[in-house]
């Protein structure tokens, strides 16, 4: 711990997650190649392609002291050229799990180790949570990574090398996922509005853990809400024309949705409007649907509408302005 009673084990000298959490649905590691000081640094994302599919990244619960300026040393290479599909970044996040403070975003190629600080002295006394990460959307040509080390109060002694680390080649692959750990923020707006079922994030998240350690295989009813982060052209597929857009868990991970379009537009009663898109970024959404788990790769929430064959529910999105009010119900 530092001074302050929190903010423990910034310069990730314990080596492992017993201080900081995993937040993302790829896991970002704790490495003994890529610091800034003493042994350890953190490394989200990877320096090699293909570029992650999701977020990977670490948060850490903190209580702001007064005055309080958080300094730390990041590490960041890409070849992406636009944050549209992805970036690097830091931020403060609620209970919730939602950014209230976003430091950046970034696709920087920064050839080495460099410090940044921030003012968040607005937060003193509040308890919040700490991110460092990238997201990224699955990209075969592309990659990001970000690397973080050393972080402290500005009041805090922070280990400094006699000299700054040369630049080392990133690692030949992404990290292995393994499943997102149930300390990380929970609780989402509630209750939901007419015409879908309750949200559960929860089973959502312990599916999606369950998934990934092979405990669980077969597709998955949810019924989950959250804000879109990501909206998503439509394309057409043998099935028809879908719309994409991506929504926020309380573990910072952005799970897909697909909508079929053209089963939507058919049916009887509450179709969502004919042109593509009827959501945005900001909206507040609750989604019904089957969620399928091919990989962390590949995984995303579909059949949200009445045209869904062998599967035997019927599927919705209720789509709802940036205070979860103000609903439209589309199935």
């Amino acid at each position: 711990m530092d001074a302050n009673g929190n903010l423990a084990d910034g310069g990730f000298e314990s080596g492992g997650f017993t201080y900081w959490q995993q937040c993302g649905n790829v896991n970002a590691t704790i490495s003994t190649q890529y610091k800034h000081s003493g042994t350890y640094g953190e490394v989200s994302g990877s320096g090699s392609k293909p570029e992650v599919n999701g977020d990977a990244g670490v948060c850490q619960q903190i209580k702001v002291p007064s005055g309080g300026k958080i300094t730390f040393w990041v590490y960041q290479g890409t070849n992406e050229t636009s944050t549209q599909y992805a970036y690097q970044e830091a931020d403060l996040l609620d209970s919730n799990g939602y950014v209230i403070d976003n430091f950046y975003e970034s696709v920087a190629n920064t050839g080495g180790w460099k410090q940044k600080s921030y003012d968040i002295s607005s937060y003193a006394g509040q308890t919040v949570w700490l991110y460092f990460g990238v997201h990224g959307n699955g990209w075969t040509g592309g990659y990001i990574y970000q690397d973080t080390d050393d972080v402290a109060w500005a009041s805090s002694s922070t280990p400094a090398p006699s000299s700054t680390p040369s630049p080392t080649p990133k690692p030949s692959s992404t990290p292995s996922p393994t499943p997102v750990p149930s300390a990380t923020p929970t609780g989402m707006p509630s209750p939901a509005p007419t015409g879908t079922s309750s949200c559960n994030n929860q089973k959502f998240l312990n599916d999606q853990a369950a998934f990934a350690n092979g405990t669980l295989t077969g597709d998955q009813l949810e019924d989950v809400c959250g804000y879109v982060t990501q909206v998503l052209p439509s394309k057409t597929t043998t099935s028809g024309l879908h719309g994409y857009f991506y929504v926020q868990m309380p573990s910072g991970y952005n799970i897909e949705i697909v909508s079929n379009l053209d089963a939507m537009a058919q049916a009887p009663t509450n179709r969502p409007p004919s042109t593509w898109p009827w959501v945005a970024v900001g909206n507040y959404t609750y989604v019904q649907g089957r969620y399928y788990y091919d990989n962390s790769s590949s995984q995303g929430i579909d059949w949200t509408e009445d045209d869904t064959g062998s599967w035997p529910y019927t599927g919705d999105v209720v789509v709802c302005d940036n205070n979860a009010a103000n609903c439209n119900f589309y199935w």
